[in-house]
């Protein structure tokens, strides 16, 4: 459980990294600053790692190769499966011999998501925790 915190807290720490890049690039256009639009572009357009642990990873993909595709509707997380799994098999289709957990451990730890399969309602809350933080910091030092 502790090394999943730990994974966790290195794809926040990659979200707020975007989110403010995305927030100065805005800045230095001169357009007018909408957060909740930012998150949300940072959530589609980000390119995160996949901060899962591999035996998950495996047990899913395993999971899904015997039992088939989930439902038409998909939950993020489910998206997220389904983007892995995906690119599992087009490397083991683009690599003669190469099995699932060689092509899965490929995909984890070079590939990248397509986005943030978070919500945008998880992460406003982090990015704004972690603003109030801040703030509460640099007031206090100024009392």
């Amino acid at each position: 459980m502790k090394e999943k915190r730990e994974l966790t807290k290195m794809r926040d720490a990659e979200l707020l990294r975007d989110y403010r890049a995305k927030l100065e690039e805005t800045m230095r256009s001169g357009k007018p600053i909408n957060r909740r639009e930012i998150v949300r572009e940072v959530l589609e357009s980000g390119r995160p790692r996949y901060y899962l642990k591999f035996e998950q990873a495996y047990n899913v993909v395993t999971r899904m190769h015997s039992r088939g595709v989930t439902g038409r509707r998909l939950t993020l997380k489910q998206q997220m499966w389904q983007e892995i799994y995906d690119k599992m098999q087009q490397e083991m289709a683009s690599n003669a011999g190469m099995v699932m957990h060689e092509a899965l451990a490929r995909v984890l730890y070079s590939g990248r998501a397509s986005r943030y399969f978070i919500s945008p309602g998880y992460a406003y809350r982090y990015i704004y925790g972690v603003q109030r933080e801040a703030y509460k910091k640099f007031v206090a030092k100024r009392a």
